[in-house]
Order: C-alpha cells, then structure tokens, then sequence
C-alpha cells in the first residue's frame, strides 16, 4: 500500500524539526535516522525500529493515520519525554 500523499514528521525537543514528506516511506527513514543511534532502552529501540522499519512499517502507519488522525508517540531518552509526530498534511498541502 503505497500512500501518495504528503505527510508532516517530527520528533520533539529539537530532534527533529516538522518536516513535510512526500511519501510516507520517506518521513519513516528519516524519524528511524533521527531515533536510531539515540539512548533508547532496549525495549523502547526495538519497538521502534519494528514500528519505522519493518516489513509492514508503511501499511501499518498509513492504516493508523487513515483511521485514527495525527500520531503521537512517546519516547523517553535521558533528558525526559520526546514525542515522535507524525501526520498527513491538510488537503492543499497545509500542514
């Protein structure tokens, strides 16, 4: 499932500005490059990883934003809670 629609990724706290995307593919290598090399706890990485970079990554963030809207996740790092964004851009190309 190949969404054609641009989408806004960020992770906050200056990890990762908003950015726009034109495919989501895009917006997940670059939210799994900002986070990759981070001091995640094992588990935290892990599911991560699984969730930017895995077989059904594209289809299961697409379905996500498609049924539920913007997509707020958490991520703790040492310096306190993070939130990875991600969300498709208004019609028109507003973010």
């Amino acid at each position: 499932m190949r969404e054609a629609r641009p989408v806004i990724a960020e992770i906050t706290g200056g990890i990762m500005p908003p950015t726009t995307y034109l495919l989501l593919p895009a917006a997940l290598d670059a939210l799994w490059s900002a986070l990759q090399f981070r001091p995640l706890r094992g588990p935290q990485w892990q599911w991560f990883e699984r969730y930017l970079t895995g077989p059904a990554a594209e289809r299961v963030v697409a379905e996500r934003l498609n049924y539920n809207g913007p997509l707020s996740l958490p991520l703790v790092l040492p310096e306190g809670v993070h939130h990875l964004r991600i969300h498709w851009t208004a019609p028109g190309g507003a973010g």
